[in-house]
């Protein structure tokens, strides 16, 4: 007896697909294999780009990286603290609740 479901179950298990149906309650259609690193540097290119154009000057170019660094960081610390408290959940749910 075929068990496909089994195999089709360990595809799913990936973090971008545990993410996206945390965050948008979907499944994944594709994984992005890219790292980190040029996810990060490829999703920002275009962000850079249109800051530089928007900034009259150096001084107002120091002033929207800054402002729009400060808004992204605080992204990442609440976006952590929420993915800690999920794990943290996950964690004592596979180790103390029955099925």
């Amino acid at each position: 007896m075929q068990h496909k479901y089994i195999k089709d179950i360990f595809a799913r298990t990936d973090i971008q697909q545990f993410r996206e149906f945390l965050v948008r309650g979907l499944a994944l259609d594709e994984l992005d294999n890219r790292t980190y690193g040029e996810r990060l540097e490829n999703e920002s290119a275009n962000m850079v780009k249109r800051i530089k154009r928007i900034a009259k000057d150096n001084d107002e170019l120091d002033e929207i990286y800054s402002e729009f660094s400060g808004a992204t960081s605080e992204y990442i610390q609440v976006f952590l603290e929420i993915g800690m408290k999920i794990g943290a959940r996950l964690l004592f749910q596979l180790l103390y609740e029955n099925e």
